[in-house]
């Protein structure tokens, strides 16, 4: 089935388009330049961060169409069963602080060193080399610093617990201003440098985490749904944090490198919230352990772009990840740059050589070709990703700009199934700017590919290949093409659509049209299939979310209508499930919703497949039998 999908219909009455005659075959596209590169290189790619374990974005797109945060995890976390683990206290690297003196204060007394530091006041501590510690205790945080002494340790501690009193948390005084934390900081020498230690409960930790993590307000999302993906955010930093032995001083650390933890509060403002303190709360104790029963790095990461990356654990698909903003993304990066980063001279080419296999456009990158004017450079994804600031390492490069945009090849990737983790092959054909089809067009039983170009049809009979191509003209540029079985003889062929007019015709050359009707209005967008299992295909036409179909080509009625999906979306048509009559489809931002029959409703099979700016496409692929399979069209 098509693009628009352009599948059948019937015959018509007369009348409408003439051509002028048969052109020559599609381009094809020139060798690669090898005059150095002076312009941007544009990277498009899924997800955002390593794709390892649970995506977070994919944890809140799951939550809110109901799933429950242990169905989430136990999907992105395979080979695991949830424990429990008693509260206990966790050490925390302060990473900002180090290599300098701790300097505390407090609303309330508080003890530093081993000596008693009145409300209001400030200690400094220092840790030395040999493991003795220094103190000095001045007016406040602004106040200049008093001179050292010897001190017991290189403790500071509440004299009281202040509960949730951010007054009467110990403050840590910065450049800024202060940070309120629970538990007790300390300072000690290690690994060469002064390090301060945040020594709190897990459970009060974690309301340092998962706000950070995750946004609180996801709690609020769907009537509340969404407290799904902070529990099982919370789980998952209980378990990370469990499970790291990250320095020799402190199990974890406060950054990005560990997981983000911001403490109780900023300036005497709180940076929890009661949302993620309730998700925290719901799965109080609760851990992800492995098969020898310890608990399990759980790793996770802001986007996985709908497939996790595996490693530790079973790569999976993740249909939750079309919520992110993140699923799909473009980001252009000067060849100066990249030539810079790799030390190649001046760049002539930068190329992907091999993938992980894991999802759509083959998956993540694992090796990169940099060819430069002094030397080549093979390196990784990941490195790449690191290096020119990607978002992840899922990537593809998508053109060069040369003071001009740079002609890029269009592609039409078609599916092996409907199924998530569905492998593509890509065929090149035509040129940006043409509209893609597909459709049986010699009677084989298998669809094969085509573009029409401002009143030009160019068709191939084989769905592999883009040589053979037959071109003739029929319709006008700005005519939306549609192709169908219109007479039922078991071959499509073509037709336009022109401002709620369409045009059939019962052979794939040029001429004048074999049937014309009315059908729809001006800006609706064709489609076509076999609504209802006669062998005739008909015309279907896509507005405002909402599809409006007819099962006749002589007397065009609405026989029926379908709302699906949003106004936004792309329509797309096939026999989804093989039983000989065509349904609805809508595609959204690399994510086809389909459903089995011509009702209005929600999608019965969704098929992550696919990127944002794709157009949709389908299919009968493979061979005669079977159902129709999804495809996609890039850069047309």
């Amino acid at each position: 089935m098509g693009t628009e999908r352009t599948h059948r219909v019937r015959r018509g009455l007369l009348v409408g388009l003439v051509g002028l005659g048969v052109l020559a075959v599609v381009q094809v596209p020139a060798e690669p330049a090898s005059a150095a590169i002076t312009g941007t290189v544009q990277f498009t790619g899924h997800g955002y961060g390593h794709g390892r374990g649970m995506g977070q974005w994919g944890a809140y797109g799951y939550a809110t169409t109901g799933a429950k945060y242990t169905d989430i995890v136990s999907h992105y976390y395979g080979g695991t069963t949830l424990g429990g683990q008693a509260d206990g206290v966790i050490t925390v690297g302060l990473s900002g602080q180090d290599g300098a003196d701790l300097v505390v204060t407090s609303g309330r007394n508080f003890t530093a060193g081993g000596v008693q530091v009145p409300a209001g006041s400030a200690a400094r501590l220092r840790a030395l080399a040999d493991g003795s510690f220094q103190i000095s205790v001045t007016g406040g945080c602004a106040a200049p610093g008093g001179a050292m002494s010897p001190a017991q340790n290189g403790r500071v501690v509440p004299n009281v617990d202040p509960g949730n009193d951010l007054g009467g948390m110990l403050s840590l005084c910065t450049a800024t201003g202060t940070r309120q934390y629970r538990g007790e900081l300390s300072v000690l020498w290690a690994s060469n440098a002064q390090r301060t230690v945040n020594s709190v409960w897990m459970e009060q930790y974690l309301r340092g985490v998962v706000p950070r993590e995750s946004p609180a307000s996801w709690g609020d999302a769907a009537g509340g749904k969404g407290i799904e993906a902070l529990k099982a955010q919370a789980v998952a930093a209980r378990s990370y944090a469990w499970s790291e032995n990250r320095t020799t001083y402190a199990k974890t650390c406060d950054t990005v490198t560990c997981q983000v933890y911001g403490g109780a509060g900023i300036n005497g403002g709180s940076i929890e919230d009661r949302r993620t303190d309730a998700a925290i709360a719901g799965t109080a104790g609760v851990v992800l352990r492995g098969g020898n029963g310890a608990v399990v790095r759980t790793e996770f990461s802001s986007s996985t772009g709908g497939h996790t990356a595996g490693g530790t654990f079973p790569a999976v698909v993740d249909l939750g990840d079309t919520a992110s903003p993140y699923h799909n993304w473009s980001q252009p990066i000067s060849a100066t740059t990249i030539a810079t980063a790799y030390g190649v001279g001046e760049l002539v080419e930068i190329k992907v050589t091999k993938r992980n296999g894991l999802g759509a456009d083959g998956g993540r990158v694992t090796a990169v070709q940099i060819v430069g004017t002094t030397k080549t450079v093979t390196t990784t994804g990941t490195d790449v990703r690191t290096k020119l600031g990607l978002r992840s390492d899922w990537f593809s490069i998508a053109g060069v700009t040369q003071g001009v945009p740079a002609a890029v090849q269009p592609v039409m990737h078609l599916a092996s199934g409907n199924a998530v983790g569905a492998g593509a092959v890509g065929v090149p054909l035509g040129q940006s700017g043409d509209v893609p089809l597909s459709c049986d067009w010699n009677g084989d039983g298998v669809d094969s590919l085509g573009v029409f170009r401002k009143g030009t049809f160019f068709v191939t009979d084989d769905v592999a290949a883009s040589t053979g191509v037959r071109a003739f003209l029929y319709g006008d540029s700005g005519d939306q093409p549609v192709c169908g079985d219109w007479d039922g003889n078991g071959t499509d062929t073509v037709g336009v659509y022109r401002n709620g007019m369409v045009f059939l015709r019962n052979s794939n050359t040029s001429g004048v049209a074999d049937g014309r009707y009315p059908f729809g209005q001006a800006g609706d967008r064709i489609v076509a299939g076999d609504w209802n299992d006669d062998t005739y295909d008909t015309v279907a036409i896509w507005r405002n979310g909402k599809y409006h179909w007819t099962n006749s080509n002589l007397v065009a009625t609405t026989d029926g209508t379908a709302a699906l999906g949003d106004p936004s979306d792309a329509p797309v048509v096939g026999d989804w499930d093989g039983n000989g009559s065509d349904t609805f489809g809508v595609f959204r931002a690399g994510v086809f919703y389909l459903r089995n029959d011509t009702a209005s409703g929600v999608s019965e099979l969704t098929v992550v497949f696919g990127d944002l700016g794709d157009k949709p496409m389908s299919g009968r692929w493979q061979s005669a039998n079977g159902g129709d399979v999804v495809g996609v069209a890039r850069s047309y």
